[in-house]
């Protein structure tokens, strides 16, 4: 009975912590790199591209891709003479455009414009390429909400390196009518067109053109809507779920994060360990599981003092110390069988000692529990 009660404790307690998390099925998804550390992990959806018959070069972001080819978006004006305005020159589309994958070696491909494609009046071009065989793709690439202004950005790609431009900019004005952001970039050189610029959460927009330091940027969601209302155009692009380590998001979803998965493995070794019969198989994938949500907590244990102290109401840091500790001490009543786990392994049975030792820990997880909810509760208010 006391087994039967902690565990649906423990199950209810676990539905309101993922709840709390913000209703994450896979706490491990979210990452916390700086925007230098994320423009590296983006690179892998950079391409140069070359119009050597138009005189032009720039660059271009992968958007979709299916088993045959995949889809590109570059500022128009790299495979397109377009001549300046109201000058009534022709416009000579390119019909030799090479393009390289900047995470995929030096081949050189042959690209082509898609042909349902549409600008209306945007400086934007579709492009398409047959995908190398073996070609890996990481999609999560978008930022989940618009730049702000002021918010700090960086530009992949420039002068035909495949690389982070050194120098980071900052957000002037949102996005206007014309989708169009403006951004302070100082040290942007020529070639940069088409090159994807991204806050420290993901792709904000596609650079279009420069006027001295500031720089013209067409907004992502606007090019997400073209590509999709394109026949036969794919869209793959996801959210990065990244979060800059100095936003104080980070603290509130690490934490969160931290305490889900912990009090989730926590509840299936414990009701694994209640029952006198245990499968090798699922044992060792608890415990793998077990020991990967402790090490995430001895990361987060004190990552978050300082942003806790400055951003939170008071209360919350004394919280959190005595919650880890708390934790902590949980843990160390696990680690104190570990010395049985290798005859249960052998046996695939747990002792009745094994389980009654467990039983009495029985109000210690019931306060974990508790005390776990409660916190977070006090995390997820605003800071």
């Amino acid at each position: 009975m006391v087994a039967q009660a902690v565990r649906r404790r423990l199950l209810k307690a676990a539905l309101l912590l993922a709840a709390l998390a913000g209703g994450r099925a896979a706490a491990q998804e979210t990452t916390f790199l700086s925007g230098e550390e994320l423009g590296e992990r983006l690179r892998g959806l950079l391409v140069w591209i070359a119009a050597d018959d138009v005189g032009e070069h720039g660059f271009g972001l992968i958007v979709g891709a299916d088993a045959q080819r995949l889809w590109i978006v570059t500022a128009r004006h790299v495979v397109v003479r377009t001549g300046m305005r109201g000058s009534g020159e022709v416009e000579q589309p390119s019909a030799h455009i090479r393009l390289r994958l900047c995470g995929a070696g030096a081949a050189t491909l042959q690209a082509h414009a898609w042909p349902a494609w549409d600008p209306r009046g945007t400086d934007l071009a579709l492009l398409t390429v047959p995908r190398p065989a073996q070609l890996q793709l990481d999609l999560r690439a978008l930022a989940a909400q618009p730049a702000g202004v002021g918010e700090p950005v960086w530009l992949l790609g420039s002068n035909d390196e495949c690389s982070l431009v050194p120098a980071r900019g900052q957000v002037r004005a949102s996005a206007d009518d014309n989708h169009d952001l403006r951004i302070d970039f100082a040290g942007v050189r020529g070639g940069s067109s088409g090159g994807p610029v991204l806050s420290g959460r993901g792709v904000v927009g596609l650079m279009k053109s420069a006027e001295d330091l500031t720089t013209t940027v067409h907004d992502i969601a606007d090019v997400h809507q073209r590509v999709q209302a394109t026949a036969g155009a794919l869209w793959q692009l996801e959210p990065t779920r990244n979060i800059p380590p100095g936003d104080p998001q980070a603290t509130q979803v690490d934490l969160a994060e931290t305490l889900n998965g912990y009090l989730l493995v926590l509840n299936n070794v414990w009701m694994l360990l209640q029952q006198p019969t245990v499968a090798r198989p699922t044992l060792t994938d608890y415990v793998a599981r077990y020991n990967v949500a402790l090490r995430r907590f001895l990361r987060a244990r004190e990552a978050h003092d300082g942003s806790l102290a400055r951003h939170w109401p008071q209360p919350v840091l004394p919280a959190w110390r005595a919650l880890r500790e708390q934790l902590w001490s949980v843990h160390l009543h696990f680690w104190r069988i570990d010395s049985q786990m290798a005859a249960i392994y052998t046996a695939q049975r747990t002792s009745p000692e094994l389980r009654a030792q467990l039983a009495e820990r029985a109000p210690e997880l019931q306060r974990l529990e508790q005390d776990t909810a409660q916190f977070l509760r006090l995390l997820a208010k605003e800071p």
